[in-house]
């Protein structure tokens, strides 16, 4: 009888081959980055986060081993000096990287960076404008030219165009990119590109007037990702495009991000997997599906090992923002880091391939089920087995079968402890439309009563009053899921330590 134990070890050497040449390809290679925001637009609409993601974005790829020039609101003599520079420091076999959030424009098909100086919409025309802009593919194709091996783009562009208002001469869409002609890849390398909104959507530069985070509700997810640990440059774009697109529903905006692939070779990873590591053993992985929206990728030059993809010790998720001791037993443990990546690969798989409102039960049906694992506490067996029955869920046969094991978008959701009638402020509401929220609304009004009726009356005062002041806490999270979700975590610990007397 081969034990669990084995399985691993078996699992160790038939994949840490695999790690290691992952890993010391990317030592072999300069991973080299242009960083470019720009809010202070001297004639079109000024912005509020471009800036603060780059600098943000900054931070993140140098932590994953990328050399980073920054570009902060550049005009066109700038912007134009800044790609210079960098293609000049670009070598064969490098991997290159642009990021650009601010001003973006779709012109005859083609899409336009725009820096701080581009022209008033009233004194330009479409031709004129080409020339004070700069196009997204040609400068690609330049970043080619300098023989790099991988070119990737990160476009957080889609924003409103500022030259299809009315009184002005109406020049481009009302909003957001158009896909990129597609181009045959070159050599082993090619590129890849990350919009942070659908083909023709529009991508929110913040949740509302009040969002204090310093970073577009694109840009604050896809960092959560960039860090994870073995994390396949496609597999972060289908989670960032989920994630995204469930933030800005949060507001009533729709937004679901679309990325081109035209990559070659070996897999792309920002974070790679670390030679040497254990790898943990994970189990039987489905036939994922292409996405069903935005473009495809190319896989006519990639190796045929969908079942050798190097596994680290490390989950789906970003261990270093784990709150839940649920969270924290995933992490810790690498049978269960390994079904925790193998769920997230089914989960969006699936989600890929279904409609707005299944997608949007599918979502649902994974926040009860987040919930529920919550329950298993730091029970690995309980965790492992959640795991194993979700993904027997999810994998389900057939597309009907699938369907049918997820709740109709009429299903009444969780309810929190309150009266989501009556609801009227934001982490209210988030708190009512989000399953896993409302499960953990539930824990901390059954352990906070608990609590309470252990007090005398004027003890019972001071505990309300503290309690006031967690609400507060939590309302500054406004419509930020993730954030409330913190919010709860630590509030539920800090009454579970009072209930045990610790």
């Amino acid at each position: 009888m081969v034990t669990s134990t084995v399985r691993l070890l078996l699992a160790l050497a038939v994949t840490a081959a695999l790690t290691g040449l992952n890993s010391s390809q990317a030592a072999a290679q300069t991973r080299r980055a242009l960083v470019i925001g720009a809010d202070d637009y001297r004639n079109v609409a000024k912005l509020q986060k471009a800036v603060g993601d780059a600098r943000a974005m900054k931070q993140a790829l140098e932590t994953v081993g990328f050399e980073v020039d920054l570009l902060v609101n550049p005009d066109r003599a700038a912007f134009n000096n800044g790609i210079s520079e960098f293609t000049r420091k670009l070598g064969p076999d490098d991997v290159a990287l642009i990021h650009y959030s601010g001003h973006g424009v779709a012109l005859d098909g083609e899409n336009y960076l725009l820096p701080i100086d581009a022209p008033r919409p009233d004194r330009v025309d479409k031709e004129g404008l080409k020339h004070e802009a700069f196009a997204l593919m040609p400068l690609i194709e330049r970043i080619r030219a300098t023989g790099s091996n991988v070119q990737i783009a990160i476009v957080d562009a889609c924003r409103d165009n500022p030259y299809a208002k009315s009184g002005t001469r109406s020049i481009g869409r009302s909003g957001g990119l158009v896909e990129p002609s597609r181009r045959p890849a070159r050599g082993q390398g090619g590129f890849f590109i990350l919009f942070s909104a659908g083909f023709g959507q529009t991508a929110a530069d913040r949740l509302d007037d009040n969002d204090r985070e310093p970073t577009s509700v694109y840009t604050r997810t896809l960092l959560r990702k960039i860090t994870v640990e073995g994390k396949p440059i496609t597999d972060l774009a289908r989670e960032v495009r989920e994630d995204v697109e469930a933030l800005a529903a949060t507001v009533n905006h729709e937004q679901r991000p679309a990325y081109y692939d035209e990559l070659s070779g070996p897999l792309f990873y920002f974070a790679p997997p670390q030679s040497g590591g254990a790898v943990a053993a994970a189990p039987a992985q489905p036939r994922a599906e292409q996405p069903a929206q935005g473009p495809q990728p190319s896989q006519s030059q990639r190796p045929n090992a969908a079942s050798a993809i190097p596994l680290t010790t490390q989950p789906s998720f970003d261990c270093t923002r784990a709150r839940g001791r649920d969270e924290l037993a995933v992490c810790g443990d690498a049978e269960l880091a390994a079904l925790d990546r193998s769920l997230s690969q089914v989960y969006y798989a699936l989600a890929d391939r279904l409609g707005g409102d299944a997608r949007m039960a599918l979502r649902v049906a994974q926040g009860e089920w987040l919930a529920q694992r919550k329950l298993c506490d730091t029970n690995a067996a309980c965790i492992a087995q959640a795991y194993r029955n979700r993904i027997a869920q999810l994998q389900g046969g057939n597309r009907q079968a699938s369907l049918a094991l997820v709740p109709a978008r009429s299903a009444v959701p969780p309810r929190p402890s309150f009266d989501c009638g009556k609801a009227r402020k934001l982490d209210e509401m988030a708190v009512c439309a989000d399953a896993a929220l409302a499960a953990r609304d539930l824990r901390l009004s059954e352990v906070f009563n608990q609590y309470r009726a252990r007090l005398s009356p004027e003890a019972q005062k001071q505990l309300l009053k503290a309690q006031s002041a967690w609400l507060a806490q939590r309302g500054q999270c406004r419509s930020d899921i993730p954030c409330v979700g913190r919010v709860y975590d630590e509030r539920i610990r800090q009454i579970e330590t009072l209930l045990s007397g610790r």
